[in-house]
């Protein structure tokens, strides 16, 4: 059979993609440009710290051409980065297809989109989402931040189950950077002097060191519902903890948790902020089997943006939920790209790109605490999200972990706290060759580490 002819719809996306990709190679000819002098360098670093009002978290400023797992700083120098935004960029830096997708949708719409005026991009990005997640979300609404995502969420909780004004989280969990979402998030230091309200309630999150971990929690899911009759309104679930650092559970645990919310009337909310794009499936929730228990699902980072998906029986009341943007038309656009190259490349299911790519960074994570037996210990993770305890776990050994990863060329990041783990958002299509580099590089940073410490490795 030969070749199907093309329509004139497919004649002009196609001549708008050649355009887009000369505009994006004529970009980055344009972008190109001489390095900063060590000097000048390090003024811009301190500078833009100034601006902010403290030092940058890492002394690094990007700087030019991208290649996949790989970013130049304005220095010169070339890095492999793991952490890509804290597991914003999903297929790297400097994707062709993802930057002309990119400059077409913005040529063809407003750079932003509200909620009064949306466009096509907004149709066809939701429709993506909730083709992936549970049949149970019949709805999507998309914001900006993962933060003001989980917000949305709240809000269409809180009124589906008022007057009930109680949100059980688990311990070490993360929620956001708002006043509300901080005071759930189980870290003191991230809401130090905000007024609390007294509405979070912790359990313990899945303790394989624990005699019953499913028990334990259950029994403490059980306490605050015992304790606080017809308050509990939600129970939040981080499927893969995050910032408490990438600890992972058995779907038997969240299974017996859920159980017991649906037979209290606790709404059952999925944060997957962070584990959009990174656990097999698009969604974690589709990864572990709980389609039949979730009721609203947060998404966020590697979409470009973020959303909430949620039952019909959530669908809030008019008014509660808006805010003059949406998202960004580039995002949408790019976010929805992102999904379709996920399913078109095989990268989804369990023997899926990344699941397969999870498989190799666990090998290489047990082949380094062998070789380096005081330094990587309780390695845990999924697809393409990782972390470790480095050396005792201290805030001191991971920052210095850090430091050396990224003078050998290696940008990782922390996450956790008694311990704190060097934490890995790796890009789901991360090569052997870049796995091969990334990991010796993280051998050398842990060496000299060691060294320093006075410790044998």
């Amino acid at each position: 059979m030969g070749r199907r002819p093309r329509t004139p719809r497919a004649e002009r996306r196609s001549g708008a993609r050649e355009a887009a990709g000369a505009l994006v190679r004529a970009a980055a000819r344009a972008r190109e440009r001489a390095p900063l002098s060590a000097a000048a360098y390090a003024r811009a670093v301190r500078a833009l710290g100034r601006q902010r009002g403290r030092p940058l978290a890492f002394p690094i400023l990007m700087g030019g051409p991208a290649d996949g797992a790989h970013v130049r700083l304005a220095d010169g120098r070339v890095v492999l980065d793991w952490i890509g935004g804290i597991g914003v960029y999903a297929f790297g830096h400097g994707d062709a297809d993802l930057l002309e997708t990119a400059a077409t949708a913005a040529a063809a719409a407003p750079v932003f989109q509200g909620h009064l005026l949306p466009g096509l991009e907004q149709l066809a990005l939701g429709r993506l989402l909730l083709a992936h997640a549970a049949p149970r979300l019949r709805h999507v609404w998309l914001s900006l931040s993962g933060a003001m995502a989980n917000e949305n969420a709240l809000k269409l909780i809180w009124q589906k189950h008022a007057p009930a004004d109680r949100i059980v989280a688990f311990a070490h969990g993360f929620a956001g950077r708002t006043t509300t979402l901080a005071e759930i998030t189980d870290k003191p230091a991230f809401r130090e002097g905000l007024p609390l309200r007294g509405i979070a309630l912790h359990v313990p999150y899945f303790d394989p060191g624990a005699r019953d971990p499913v028990a334990e929690s259950v029994a403490a899911l059980d306490a605050h519902l015992a304790q606080h009759p017809g308050r509990v309104a939600a129970m939040l679930f981080e499927l893969v903890q995050g910032e408490g650092g990438i600890r992972t559970a058995p779907r038997e645990f969240f299974v017996a948790l859920m159980e017991r919310c649906r037979a209290a009337g606790v709404a059952v909310w999925v944060d997957e902020v962070q584990t959009f794009a990174r656990t097999g499936e698009l969604f974690a929730h589709r990864t572990l089997g709980l389609e039949r228990w979730v009721d609203v699902v947060t998404a966020g980072k590697a979409l470009q943006g973020s959303a909430v998906l949620f039952r019909p029986a959530y669908n809030p009341k008019p008014g509660l939920v808006s805010g003059t943007y949406a998202g960004a038309t580039v995002g949408m656009a790019v976010g929805a790209r992102m999904i379709e190259r996920l399913d078109e490349g095989g990268f989804l299911g369990p023997d899926g790109r990344i699941a397969r790519l999870g498989n190799r960074v666990k090998r290489r994570l047990a082949k380094l605490a062998r070789a380096l037996p005081g330094a990587v210990a309780d390695a845990d993770g999924i697809g393409a999200m990782w972390a470790f305890t480095a050396f005792d776990g201290g805030s001191a050994a991971v920052d210095g972990v850090i430091r050396a990863a990224l003078e050998e060329g290696l940008l990782v990041f922390s996450a956790g706290a008694q311990p704190s783990r060097v934490r890995l958002l790796l890009p789901v299509n991360t090569s052997d060759a870049e796995l091969a580099e990334g990991f010796a590089a993280l051998e050398r940073a842990l060496r000299r580490v060691a060294a320093e410490r006075g410790a044998r490795c």
